[in-house]
């Protein structure tokens, strides 16, 4: 029974150690299958090598420069550069990163570089970039050491024994170059004029003034030399004619107004600016133009108005060339009459009208300088003339003829307002004893009117008068006019035989002339 059982028992065991021996060499196999794909699955990953993104170049310097990019898996830095495609090399051997950064140092400055980027991973894949370039910017301007500056409050003996002390203290041609430069800049800020900085599109212009503004570069004054087109003379030293502005007021931004000028007249300029060591910029010569006085048009007057006529009257504060634009209001036909003279006192007549009509007017007038103005519309209507004619501008002048016979020619001339027909009447002495003497009225309607006498006789007093009549039939009369004939003058064969009367009463008895 004994024996029975140990046989059970070795069969037992014997059992469990093949059961064992099974799983241990099952486990073996599927250990080295499982190991065998992965090494399959690593070999074909690392065949693709890392993928180079986002390459940037920053903090480009004279003598370094900073370049970063990118890679799709961990992988080490690399970079072949150098002044032309013979790359060197510059490398971070850690493959641990996927964000790289490399600084290139000991460049040169003003120089181009050329450079490409390589990043390999931990089974030596490596991705190449392309070519890339740059370029290194100029050595940096060493800034002036302070204790090298001279300071701006020093004068007289302690500038230059500060002067002294600091060209002591130079060391390196570098230094002296610096110190060299800002002592030609100081000194040209110092001796050079005020620099002038004029625009003439900036001047404002009036009828009789000027604002002229400009700048400078340095503390001076503020003087405008002007001289009217007609006074300027290029081929003098000075050819203006006067100066205004601010001699003793010393600023940066100018500004004159020049006063008491001629309305629409060119005139030359010339601005300055003198420092507070003397020193005087000026512009070049520049010119500008007044404006003209714009033309006003008032006192409007019809002063006549007839059946087929009327006369218009105005004036203009400067002289003015005129047109009166006249539209019949029943036919709307619409004419000009005109007067290309420059005056301010302005008279046109227009004829040829219908009677009992309504018409409208516009008074425009144009200035010399090309300014122009116009009035505001005026209506009349034409009617029967029931005025006579205005007598004006009454004058006389009269001619004593030489010799023994008294002859006197006495020239009178007068107006009238309308054409008219006009008749002298005159009488020897203050009151009238008989009818008085007249000339032939003429046939002829006019508006200025001259007669001419000649049986005056000298140093008479004779009263005279005017009457005229219009193409109506109304009729003016004059006031009275008086005037003196001159004396007759002696002649010298006169004045002699006078003073040998006064000596030799017997001389009275010789008759001269007979």
């Amino acid at each position: 029974m004994i024996k029975k059982k140990n046989n059970v028992l070795v069969m037992n065991i014997i059992f469990f150690v093949v059961v064992l021996l099974v799983v241990f060499i099952v486990g073996i196999f599927v250990i080295r299958k499982t190991t065998t794909l992965t090494a399959e699955a690593q070999e074909v990953s690392d065949e693709v090598p890392p993928e180079i993104l986002n390459v940037n170049i920053k903090d480009i310097l004279a003598t370094s420069s900073v370049i970063t990019w990118e890679t799709n898996e961990m992988a080490d830095s690399l970079i072949n550069f150098g002044l032309d495609k013979d790359y060197g090399i510059v490398r971070d051997p850690r493959s641990d990163k996927m964000y790289h950064k490399i600084i290139l140092e000991d460049l040169m400055p003003n120089m181009t570089y050329y450079f490409r980027i390589t990043s390999s991973d931990s089974e030596g894949n490596q991705g190449i970039s392309s070519d890339y370039s740059f370029v290194t910017p100029q050595e940096e301007i060493q800034e002036i050491p302070k204790e090298i500056l001279l300071p701006e409050e020093l004068e007289g003996d302690k500038l230059i024994e500060k002067i002294i002390e600091v060209v002591k203290s130079i060391s390196t041609e570098e230094t002296l170059e610096i110190i060299q430069k800002e002592v030609q800049q100081r000194a040209e800020e110092v001796v050079t004029p005020p620099t002038v900085i004029l625009d003439v599109a900036d001047v404002e212009v009036g009828t009789d003034y000027a604002v002229i503004p400009w700048g400078t570069d340095k503390i001076s004054n503020s003087m405008v030399a002007l001289a009217a087109e007609s006074d300027y003379n290029p081929d003098l030293e000075d050819p203006y004619t006067w100066k205004v502005g601010e001699p003793n007021e010393l600023v940066l931004e100018h500004i004159v107004r020049v006063d008491g000028l001629k309305p629409a007249t060119v005139y030359h300029f010339q601005v300055s600016s003198q420092s507070e060591l003397g020193l005087t910029g000026r512009s070049k010569d520049r010119t500008f133009k007044t404006k003209s006085i714009l033309p006003e048009i008032y006192a409007i007057r019809l002063s006549k108005i007839e059946e087929e006529s009327a006369t218009i009257k105005w004036s203009t504060n400067v002289p003015c060339s005129s047109i009166i634009e006249y539209t019949n209001l029943n036919t709307n036909q619409t004419k000009l009459e005109g007067n290309s003279s420059f005056i301010t006192i302005h008279t046109i007549q227009l004829t040829g009208l219908t009677f009992d009509t309504y018409y409208s007017f516009i008074i425009k007038v144009e200035s010399e300088e090309g300014e122009k103005a116009e009035s505001n519309p005026i209506t009349f209507i034409t009617t029967r003339d029931e005025y006579p004619p205005v007598i004006a501008k009454v004058n006389t002048e009269s001619t004593i003829y030489p010799g023994s016979d008294n002859k006197i020619q006495t020239i009178a001339s007068w107006e009238t307002d309308e054409a008219a027909q006009c008749q002298l009447f005159y009488h020897q002495g203050l009151v009238l004893i008989d009818e008085p003497s007249f000339l032939p009225k003429k046939e002829d309607f006019a508006t200025k009117h001259v007669n001419v006498i000649t049986n005056f006789v000298p140093s008479a007093v004779y009263k005279f008068w005017i009457v005229c009549n219009d193409e109506a039939e109304n009729e003016a009369r004059s006031e009275d006019f008086t005037m003196l004939t001159p004396s007759q003058e002696e002649s010298i064969i006169d004045i002699i035989i006078k003073n040998f009367e006064s000596s030799f009463g017997w001389v009275k008895k010789i008759k001269v002339g007979g």
